[in-house]
């Protein structure tokens, strides 16, 4: 199988450093935002997000809903 050349836009509302709440096992949580993984499908071209949280916490953006804390 050879490899295949893909250009991606993707639009992400999130940045690093933002403060973000979400809810976990009906708690609700606010942590900061510490890294951004796109992962993006060459067949469908949809791209999503996960974010990593205060430099550990992987959250599925697909899964959760987030709101961002505004300062």
């Amino acid at each position: 199988m050879r490899s295949k050349k893909i250009k991606v836009k993707a639009y992400c509302p999130y940045e690093i450093g933002d403060k973000v709440q979400f809810e976990k096992g009906g708690n609700v949580k606010t942590m900061e935002i510490t890294d951004v993984i796109t992962e993006t499908s060459a067949k469908n071209g949809t791209s999503k997000f996960r974010l990593e949280l205060d430099g550990w916490y992987m959250l599925d953006t697909n899964l959760h809903e987030i709101k961002i804390q505004k300062p």
